[in-house]
C-alpha cells in the first residue's frame, strides 16, 4: 500500500512493505573508512549514495548532535547545548551519564515522536534520547541503554524486529558506540580503535544482510569524527572564580558566573592558545548564542586540546587525560566531520553529496517514512535530495 505525505514542499512516497534501518555510529569519522579499512562500509559506499562530510553541529560532542539529527535543530534551539552544561532556572545540571533519561532536558520534536503521530511505528536500541521520553512520548519499541550489551544482542534484535508480521516497525535504529569509546581512551589512529572500527563494520555487514533480504532501505549516520589530543590545559590558577560554576566538557568550558565581567576581564588578557567569548560574542558560525543554557563565559581552545577550569567548592571534577575529543569548532577542524551512507530504496546508486549537516538527517529520515517534517527546523532536505533517484 503507498502512503502520500508532503514533505520539504514536494511529495513523497513511502512503501509501508519496505522498512527502513539506520545504523548509527558514534564517532565515525569521515575518513575511517580508509583509515581503519572497514570493507564493508566501503562496499556500501559504492552500492548506495554518500555524503562525503557531515559537519557536526557546535559542540560536536554525542548528545548534541544526536538531538540535532532526531529533531533537525541546533543545541542552541532543542536545548542539549553540551554534555554537561547547567541552567540557572532549574538550579541543576545537565550531565549525560547520570540525567540523559529525563526527558524534561530535551526540547524540539524528535524523528520518532513525527513518525509514529503520522502512523509510522519506530523501534530503537540506543539512540541517545530514545528512552528519556521526550515530550511524554517513546517510540512504540525502545531498549533502554546498557553499555553492557554486546554486538550479537544488538544484531539479534534488529534481526527480530525485522522478521515481526504483526506492526513490524517502519523504521529500526541501532547505535554503536565502539569506535568513539576506544578514540577517547587510545586516539583514534590506535590499534584498539583500528580494532573496534572493524568489530563494528562486521556487525554492520550482519544487518546490512538482514536489511537486504528484507528489502530494506538502509541508513549509516554518524554524530562527529574525532581528533587526538595535544595538550591539557588547565585554567584554573589564572583568574578567581569564585562565584562562578563550570561546566567542564573537555573541548570546551563553560562558565556561569555571578560576575561574568570581572571573571572576563581576568582571562581575556591571558589568552594563550585559548580564547574566551561572552556569550553575546561567540562566533556567529557556530549558531550558538541564542538559549540561557548556554554559559556567560565560554572557553575554547585554539587547537585539539582538553580545557578546564575548577572553581573551589561548586563541585567540578577534573576531566580525565583522554587521547581522543571532539566538540570543536566543525568549521575550523575537519576532523569532526563524520559521514552518511544511504542503500536501497529510494538512494541513487553512485550518487555523492559533498557536505551536509547533522540536522539534515531528521528531514531526509522523515522523507524515507513518508512524513513532513515539522516546520521550522534548521535541517534543510535540499543538501541531502541529491542522494535520492
Amino acid at each position: 500500500m503507498l502512503r502520500f505525505g508532503l514533505a520539504c514542499l514536494f511529495a513523497v512516497v513511502s512503501l509501508s512493505a519496505q522498512p527502513l534501518v539506520i545504523v548509527a555510529i558514534d564517532g565515525l569519522r569521515h575518513d575511517f573508512i580508509e583509515v581503519h579499512k572497514m570493507q564493508t562500509l566501503a562496499r556500501l559506499r559504492v552500492q548506495g549514495a554518500t555524503v562525503a562530510h557531515m559537519q557536526p553541529s557546535f559542540p560536536s560532542t554525542t548528545f548534541p548532535n544526536f538531538h540535532s539529527m532526531a529533531t533537525g535543530l541546533e543545541p542552541s534551539r532543542h536545548g542539549l547545548v553540551g554534555m554537561v552544561f547547567y541552567d540557572r532556572a532549574r538550579k541543576s545540571r545537565f550531565n549525560y551519564q547520570t540525567t540523559s533519561t529525563d526527558g524534561s532536558w530535551y526540547g524540539g520534536e524528535p524523528f520518532w515522536e513525527t513518525a509514529e503521530e503520522a502512523g509510522r511505528t519506530v523501534a530503537t536500541f540506543f539512540w541517545p534520547g530514545t528512552d528519556a521520553g521526550v515530550n511524554g512520548k517513546w517510540p512504540t519499541y525502545f531498549r533502554r541503554y546498557d553499555w553492557r550489551v554486546q554486538h550479537d544482542e544488538k544484531v539479534a534484535q534488529v534481526g527480530e524486529w525485522l522478521a515481526l508480521t504483526k506492526r513490524r516497525p517502519d523504521a529500526i535504529v541501532v547505535y554503536f558506540s565502539d569506535i568513539d569509546s576506544m578514540g577517547h581512551r587510545h586516539g583514534p589512529l590506535a590499534l584498539e580503535t583500528v580494532e573496534a572500527a572493524k568489530k563494528v563494520d562486521a556487525s554492520v555487514a550482519r544487518i546490512a544482510e538482514m536489511a537486504s533480504k528484507a528489502g530494506a532501505t538502509l541508513l549509516i549516520v554518524s554524530d562527529h569524527g574525532q581528533s587526538a589530543v595535544e595538550g591539557h590545559l588547565d585554567l584554573t590558577p589564572l583568574a578567581d572564580f569564585r562565584g562562578c560554576i563550570a561546566a567542564n566538557e573537555a573541548p570546551i568550558t563553560q562558565l556561569y558566573c555571578d560576575d561574568p565581567a570581572r571573571v572576563y576581564a581576568e582571562l581575556k588578557p591571558k589568552e594563550k592558545g585559548w580564547k574566551i567569548y561572552r556569550r553575546a560574542e561567540i562566533p556567529a558560525h557556530l549558531n550558538y548564542r541564542d538559549n540561557p543554557r548556554i554559559g556567560d563565559l565560554l572557553i575554547v581552545p585554539d587547537r585539539p586540546w582538553i580545557v578546564q577550569v575548577l572553581p573551589v567548592g561548586d563541585g567540578s571534577t577534573a576531566v580525565p587525560h583522554l587521547k581522543g575529543m571532539h566538540g570543536y569548532d566543525p568549521v575550523a577542524n575537519r576532523e569532526m566531520d563524520a559521514l552518511l551512507i544511504g542503500v536501497g530504496g529510494p538512494f541513487k546508486q553512485g550518487a555523492r553529496v559533498e557536505r551536509a549537516r547533522t540536522v539534515d538527517v531528521a528531514p531526509l529520515i522523515l522523507h524515507l517514512l513518508g512524513v513532513a517534517a515539522p516546520t521550522g527546523i534548521d535541517g534543510d532536505f535540499n543538501r541531502v535530495r541529491g542522494l535520492l533517484r
